[in-house]
């Protein structure tokens, strides 16, 4: 079965609304990583967190979790450890528990990504 440009197309738009519908509770990486890679690949527009990210950049999430860290006067594992052993008490633990396991899941992809093309 061969799958054309315009099925492709269909299923990337189908993607990028489930992304947006479902993030940031449901949102994985690497599979954002892909998706705008696909998008950027097909001339498609990417989902809008490209833009919010600097492009999906390794500086934007760096940035973040820094801003965390300084905020919260802790290292961001030491917080987050602390927050999913304790549950969040209000809702900027629970924002910054989002973020900065993203940023941290985000940066990590991007390390995997990068060890795969060396290899």
């Amino acid at each position: 079965m061969e799958i054309g440009t315009k099925e492709i197309e269909g299923l990337i738009k189908y993607a990028k609304a489930q992304c947006e519908l479902k993030c940031p509770q449901e949102r994985d990486a690497e599979t954002c990583m892909r998706l705008i890679e696909l998008c950027i690949e097909m001339n498609l527009e990417p989902p809008s967190c490209f833009e919010e990210t600097e492009g999906f950049s390794r500086k934007f999430f760096s940035a973040k979790i820094r801003e965390i860290e300084k905020r919260r006067c802790k290292p961001i594992e030491d917080l987050l450890s602390e927050i999913r052993s304790k549950g969040p008490k209000t809702l900027e633990d629970e924002i910054d528990r989002i973020d900065g396991e993203f940023a941290l899941e985000s940066i990590r992809a991007m390390d995997a990504r990068t060890s795969k093309k060396r290899a």
